[in-house]
Parts: C-alpha cells; structure tokens; sequence
C-alpha cells in the first residue's frame, strides 16, 4: 500500500490541510514606521509573520483590497481604493504563499510548531512610508465614531495638517468607502474667508467702515435672512466677519461684481479668484486641478463661471448655490493663511521603499500661494482670530495652548439639516497645524464641528507635551 503512489497522495491530503493563505504586500508605516496592518489572522499560528492585509486603523486613506482565494498568482490581491489602489503595483509583495499543517480528524492541528509553506518566497512588495501619526489617527478614529453614534450624526470627516511642511497628520472619514476629506460640499460662511480677502486686496472695504444689520436683506424683492434673527446692529467688517454676518458679506461682494458697459452684472472677482486657487467649474465633468493622490476624478472644489444677478451675488458671498468645496481645500487655504500666504500643498506619502531600505520614490513638492498682500494676510489672521475670541467659535478651550484661529460654516443642504464646518488653525501665536472638521448635517458649525475640533487640537497638543 505504502509504494502506491496516489494511496499515499490520499492519506496526506486527509492530515494536510491549508489552514492559512499569506499574501505578501508591502506595509504602510506611519510617520514613525509604525505598522498600520495587525496579525490578528495569525494569532491562532505560532508564526513570527508580518500580514500586511488587515487594518482597523486608517483605512479612510489605506482603502481596501480584495482578494481572490482561487489564485496563487500575484493577482491573488488587488488594491481598489485609497493607497492600496495607488499603488497597488508597488505594495504587491508576489504569489500567495500557503501554509499547511498536519490535523486531526477533527480538524486540530497535531503539531503548532511544524508548518509547511508551500511556495515560500521573499515579499517582493515596496513599503509605502506616510505622513500620518498613527497615534493621532488612532484617538481621532474612536473619539469621532463614539460622538457621531452618541450625538446620533449622520457621518464627518477631519483632516489636520502640518502648515509648514503639508504633511497631512491625520484624515479621517466615517465613510470607508468614499473618504468625505476629498468629496464636495457648500462650504457655506467658511468661503466668506475668500470674500473678505478680495474685498481687502481690492480695497472696496475699509477697517473701520460700519454697516448695519437688520436681519433681513431685500435682494430684488426676495428676502434673505442673516444668521441672527434680529439683526447684528452696527458692526465693522471684521466684527461682520467674526459674527458671520450674511448682510455685511453680500455688500462686500455686490462690490466685487463685475458689469457690463450697460451695468449688467456678467461675473464676480471672487470667482476669478477661486479659479486661480484651484476650484473648478461647476460645468466640468473631471478634476482637472488634482493635486492630491486620494483625490477623485469626478469629485472637487468648484464655482460657477459667471453671476448675472444678486441673488447670484448673495450665493457667491455665502459659499452657496453653485459653490462646493472639499475639507481639504478648506484646510490647504487655511494652512497657507497661518503661513503667511503660502503652504505645500497637503501630501500623505513620505517615500517608498524596498524591503531592505532602499528608497524608491519620494515626495515632490508643490507650492499652494494665495497670492495675497502681507497686510491682506496679516488682517485675515486677525479675523479669523476674533471669531475664536469674539464671535461663532469663541467657546473653544485652546487658550492655554496659545488660542485658536478659524472660520464656522453652516451650510443649507436642500430640506435637511445644514452640513456644519469648522476649519482653523492653532496655536495661534505660533501656528503648526491647521485642521477642518465636515460634520454632515451637523447643523451650525459653532456646535458639534467646534466640539470636535477643540477636542483633537486639545488631545494633539497634549500628546506632544
């Protein structure tokens, strides 16, 4: 019986089985080179084995993989989204490899220090080296989820980025699927930042000019509302800009608005603007200004092409109707004004390395330039400093960290309740990160967007001490 070749082929098949399948792949290493895969599939094997195909942290910029269990090829694992699908070709480590071990006839294995790795090779997969803290990333992760099912909130997002460098410390989105930091959305009152900026770089507003607040504002016969019910009273611009109030901002931007020779308004400034910071057109069908690896082809910042009345002129004011921007938009304008005018723009990959070190690719540079006056830029840090102080956002608790900077929005949102924004920048008197919180009907951007962000920047600064 023992010569017969394919009796012994049968009795092996009955005490060996494959009990685990290993797919090599390169690792995604945090800032500090720490793994962001686990082991958890190995725990039940004695085996000292890097698995670099299991993430619970990270995966809004990790993304998935799938895998074909029916292949040993190196097509057995796929990148399909995020990182894994950018560089899908780079991180595949080669053929799976199997590993057997001899079992019962229930199933146990017989022996845990005896394995057979069938079609044992070395990972042949480069290591992607990111930007990410993984620390950070990992308190933003559980402390957004537990609020968000706490609060009962549809979903959000947060990126935080270093203002000097634009490495990208932390992204996060309830959405795995799709990561919220490079959809669009109305900005709302946050793209008033871009309206006060024209409006001082044009010189169509003085400091000390007072406007009145009424509540209401009869734009040819329809009425639109400011924020506060009754009215702001009088108030300066930066006093406007810190109580984001609607009247003071659609007055500044009817002197932005660009006419015809019979006085027909054909655009607005602050459309030409955005254009040269990189919003799109609401007509365009791709991202043609892609700049960041994760972002989409179908989804960016964008404005329309011309206003031709004031209720167009409300809407451009307001970061309203055909106005969408990303967080991470938001983020790069608010990381350059904390700069002085000008930033990097935001990346997530340091390098890309062989398995023995060898570097790769490394990032390439880009500068984001708001293409402002220093005395523009000096008062837009000024402003966003008395809406933490003053204004929508002054129930933060980062004065001890030396203060916060930044911008609310709320944004309307059809029937629903509006999305809700913060986007800022601390400490304010020596800036290093900037960050934007995108709570999806969240309502106002003073309340749950606010709370998020003092509560990471306050856990950041923390950390560091």
């Amino acid at each position: 019986m023992f010569q017969d070749k394919d009796n012994i082929n049968k009795l092996s098949s009955q005490y060996e089985t494959v009990i685990q399948t290993y797919y090599p792949r390169g690792a995604i290493l945090d800032k500090n080179g720490i793994n962001f895969s686990d082991n958890s599939s190995f725990e039940n094997l004695k085996l000292n084995i890097q698995n670099n195909i299991n993430f619970t942290i990270g995966k809004t910029f990790i993304g998935n993989i799938q895998i074909n269990d029916d292949t040993t090829t190196n097509k057995a694992v796929n990148g399909v989204s995020g990182l894994q699908l950018y560089y899908d070709k780079q991180l595949n480590g080669g053929e799976a490899i199997k590993i057997l071990s001899q079992i019962d006839a229930t199933g146990q294995t017989i022996n845990q220090n005896n394995y057979l790795a069938v079609n044992d090779h070395i990972n042949e997969g480069y290591n992607i080296n990111t930007t990410i803290d993984y620390h950070v990333q990992k308190y933003t992760e559980s402390y957004v989820k537990e609020y968000l099912t706490k609060n009962n909130l549809k979903g959000a997002s947060v990126v935080i980025t270093d203002i000097t460098t634009g490495e990208i410390i932390t992204m996060y989105s309830s959405d795995e699927t799709l990561n919220k930091n490079v959809l669009s959305y109305q900005p709302g009152s946050v793209f008033k930042i871009l309206t006060l900026a024209l409006a001082l770089e044009n010189n169509v507003v003085d400091l000390d000019e007072e406007f009145n607040c009424s509540g209401k504002i009869n734009i040819d016969g329809v009425t639109r509302y400011c924020n506060e019910g009754e009215g702001h009273g009088d108030l300066t611009v930066l006093e406007g800009f810190a109580k984001s109030c609607n009247e003071v901002f659609y007055t500044l931007a009817t002197r932005l608005n660009i006419k015809d020779k019979n006085g027909n308004i054909t655009s607005n400034k602050i459309i030409d603007y955005a254009k040269e910071l990189g919003f799109g057109s609401v007509h365009d069908k791709t991202n043609k200004n892609k700049n960041f690896i994760l972002e989409y082809n179908d989804y960016y910042s964008f404005v329309p092409d011309n206003i031709y009345n004031n209720l167009d002129t409300f809407n451009i004011a307001l970061g309203q109707g055909n106005v969408q921007a990303t967080p991470l938009m938001m983020n790069t304008i608010m990381s350059a004004i904390a700069n002085g005018g000008k930033t990097n723009y935001p990346y997530i990959v340091e390098s890309v390395t062989s398995q023995n070190g060898e570097i790769k690719e490394t990032k390439e540079n880009k500068i984001f330039d708001m293409k402002l006056s220093d005395n523009t830029m000096k008062t837009l840090q000024k402003a966003l400093r008395m809406v933490c102080t003053k204004g929508t956002a002054k129930n933060n608790s980062l004065d001890n960290y030396g203060g916060l900077a930044g911008k609310t929005g709320t944004a309307e949102n059809t029937k629903e309740t509006p999305h809700a924004w913060f986007s800022g920048y601390f400490p304010y008197n020596n800036p290093k990160y900037s960050m934007t919180v995108f709570i999806e009907n969240g309502g106002y951007g003073s309340g749950a967007a606010l709370e998020i962000f003092d509560n990471i920047a306050n856990t950041l600064l923390n950390m560091e001490d």
